[in-house]
């Protein structure tokens, strides 16, 4: 019985999360999302063809500096939450299935959580620009202006038929005899 659980527990430790085996781009298949870091006046490089350029900026004393993430001693226990404080002092004298200890029956099993846990508390801290929210803020104004310049190409061709059908009228009126009313001249696109 016990080698029967101790063989289930190690296929279901060796089994692929696929949640962890996804890739952590949001970018639609085929879009090139750049992501750069610029300091104090450089300007931002342009995007070319279906590239997205998203631009941090930072000052330009920072140019030559080490990340403000990284300065520092990160185990310092001034630098840890009160959430982590009291969630280790939880942890105390814990055993067992879910635990990430070697005493106790399926003590491994929790060594996975923890590490998932440890590397999203990781990401959250260490990034000091959020590349998410700026590559969908440039997506957006990027497909932002493409309806402008989707709306105007509309105007033109609504402008384009009304005239159509003016000039369809007069001529129509001209082949009748009938003196028609003068075509409305066309109205030149915004600026």
């Amino acid at each position: 019985m016990s080698r029967i659980f101790i063989a289930a527990a190690a296929l279901a430790a060796l089994a692929p999360v696929p949640a962890l085996a996804q890739a952590g781009s949001t970018a639609p298949a085929g879009e090139r999302v750049n992501q750069v870091i610029v300091y104090g006046d450089d300007p931002c490089p342009q995007a070319e063809g279906d590239e997205i350029v998203v631009c941090g900026r930072l000052d330009e004393g920072e140019r030559y500096r080490i990340p403000e993430p990284l300065r520092g001693n990160p185990n310092d226990p001034r630098r840890e939450s009160w959430t982590a404080r009291v969630r280790s002092v939880e942890r105390i004298g814990r055993f067992g299935t879910d635990s990430c200890s070697p005493a106790g029956l399926g003590g491994f099993t929790g060594c996975l959580n923890q590490l998932v846990d440890n590397a999203y508390a990781e990401r959250a801290q260490a990034a000091g620009t959020d590349w998410t929210t700026a590559v969908a803020d440039a997506r957006r104004e990027r497909m932002e202006g493409f309806d402008a310049a989707a709306r105007e190409v509309e105007e033109q061709i609504a402008r384009d038929e009304a005239a159509r059908v003016a000039r369809a009228q007069q001529a129509e009126a001209e082949a009748e005899g009938v003196d028609a009313e003068p075509l409305p001249q066309p109205v030149p696109p915004p600026q």
